[in-house]
């Protein structure tokens, strides 16, 4: 297994740093023992050569003291402070040397010289301390210095049958020795730490590098083949597969690639199967909808041509007719009011018939003007200025009162987006109707206002006093074909068309038809428009 190989290597190379490191903080206290062995031999060397020179300057006190009585007591106390606290650091290093195991042989001879140095300083110290001055009974020069000599050989060399100059001597030499063998020491061992340590570095470094360099090649040699089927992949090349030759991760990793493959190669077949009946399927909805599409337009040019021939031979009667008639109303011969009454009659044939044409074409034209209008600023007041006009005549001669109320809150300059034909059409069709079916006499009010809770919406609306709509009724209203059952009995002829319309022509215009009951009898139809046109 890589991992566990890896995993080994790994170990392998941090137990080989592990133990060069140990072996390098293991040399480096050897090489600060022996550092610190070297230092207190010297240490020890300095009491010595101090203990040394203070003892020879006491020595030189003594005599002066013996042979005039006029040496300073203050520098006598000086040099014994000092001799004291030299022998007091001696036995301090040779305290740190006998728990040294390497030292004990050094510390047992220096530890003896110690002992007779201490015995001979406090003797001395003892001696000095009671001597006395002999210039007061000594008489001649010669005598005077052979007794001071034996008073100082006494206190200052000799000690006990020992001769205090050779152990000092003795003392200085073997601490010299010493000093030179732990600094020759401590230089070894710094120099082993050194090239151990410069060693213990390459080594590593060595180790390092050939570990990097093994998992290297064998990474890149694995992955090869990995990345190999990524690129037949991307290529599409989806039949592509990896050699499994063992069980380790990059197997594993190579597996999971095949299984990968094989999952890609049946989803692109899958896509490629699914694809193509979807485009089969969009090409025969497409041929079904274009044949569907000719076929409306079949009907559409028939309807057409339908609506013209009806237009064509309804109307030619119709001019006949009317032409007729105005002739018979011209014609003398007979009596008047036998013409008269024909004529009229058939004249108000004729113009019913015209109504019912021109309402059919309207219904014809319907589709296309709810698809396309020509739209333009339109100054509100010119479009119910229109509408009076046209249908004044008409409420005039049915005995109603057609008027326009004042609103406030409209600008007198108001301007509506829209197709001015199609919304004058709309508005004449609502004056129409409240004319119609308005018993005379009667009052028609057409009033225009700008919507409380939408400002940006335009309503006109036209009331009327007549026969008004039941709750049931005003739902159908603006149905095609239908017409209320008092309106069928006050005005027989109509197709039901004119309301259909008027909301068609407003849905266009993005607004909306709404048909109230006025409390006082008659009927409210509202035309909402926005102003901005529909979308803005």
């Amino acid at each position: 297994m890589f991992k566990a190989r890896l995993g080994l290597w790994l170990g392998v190379l941090v137990a080989v740093i592990a133990t060069q490191f140990a072996v390098v903080v293991w040399l480096v206290n050897q090489s600060e023992l022996d550092r610190s062995r070297s230092l207190r031999a010297k240490d020890a060397l300095v009491q010595y050569l101090d203990l040394s020179s203070n003892k020879q300057r006491l020595k030189v006190w003594f005599a002066q003291y013996l042979l005039t009585d006029s040496a300073p007591v203050a520098q006598r106390d000086l040099y014994l402070q000092r001799m004291q606290a030299s022998l007091v650091e001696l036995e301090r290093l040779h305290a740190m040397e006998a728990a040294d195991p390497s030292d004990r042989a050094i510390e047992t001879v220096s530890r003896q010289t110690l002992v007779a140095l201490q015995t001979n300083f406090e003797a001395l110290r003892a001696q000095i301390l009671q001597a006395q001055p002999h210039a007061a009974h000594l008489t001649t020069a010669q005598t005077e210095r052979a007794a001071v000599w034996d008073e100082m050989l006494g206190v200052f060399d000799i000690s006990q049958g020992q001769d205090m100059r050779t152990l000092i001597a003795e003392a200085i030499q073997v601490q010299m020795a010493h000093s030179r063998e732990t600094e020759a020491a401590a230089q070894t061992a710094l120099g082993r730490s050194r090239h151990l340590a410069l060693f213990s570095i390459l080594s590593t470094i060595l180790l390092s590098v050939g570990f990097v360099a093994y998992f290297a090649l064998d990474i890149r040699r694995r992955m090869a083949p990995l990345l190999d089927g990524t690129q037949a992949l991307q290529s599409g090349r989806m039949d592509h597969r990896i050699a499994v030759h063992g069980r380790d991760e990059f197997d594993r990793l190579s597996l999971s690639f095949n299984r990968m493959a094989e999952e890609i190669q049946l989803h692109r077949a899958n896509e490629a199967s699914q694809r193509q009946r979807l485009e089969d399927a969009v090409a025969q909805r497409t041929q079904d909808l274009h044949a569907a599409n000719q076929q409306l337009l079949n009907i559409d040019r028939s309807r057409r041509q339908f609506f013209a021939n009806i237009s064509h031979e309804l109307r030619t009667p119709t001019t006949a007719i009317l032409g007729e008639a105005e002739v018979s109303l011209r014609r003398s011969g007979h009596p008047e009011p036998v013409y008269r009454e024909a004529l009229e009659r058939v004249a108000v044939i004729a113009r019913q018939l015209g109504a019912r044409i021109s309402e059919l074409m309207a219904v014809a034209r319907q589709g296309e003007a709810s698809q396309r209008t020509d739209r333009q600023p339109i100054r509100l007041q010119d479009l119910l200025s229109q509408a009076l006009e046209q249908q004044r005549g008409a409420a005039a001669q049915a005995g109603h009162q057609l008027v326009l109320k004042p609103t406030s809150d409209v600008p007198s300059e108001l301007l509506l987006h829209g197709d001015p034909e199609k919304l004058g059409q709309a508005v004449t069709i609502l004056l129409d109707n409240a004319i119609r079916y308005t018993p005379g006499p009667g009052q028609i009010w057409l009033s225009a206002r700008l919507d409380d809770g939408a400002p940006q919406t335009l309503s006109l609306s036209v009331e009327d006093t007549g026969i008004g709509m039941s709750s049931e009724e005003l739902g159908k209203a603006t149905e095609r074909y239908w017409r209320a059952d008092a309106a069928r009995g006050m005005r027989p002829e109509g197709m039901g068309l004119g309301l259909a319309i008027a909301k068609d022509i407003a849905i266009a215009h993005g607004g909306q038809l709404r048909l109230t009951r006025r409390a006082e009898g008659g009927l409210v139809v509202q035309l909402s428009l926005p102003l901005g046109g529909p979308g803005d």
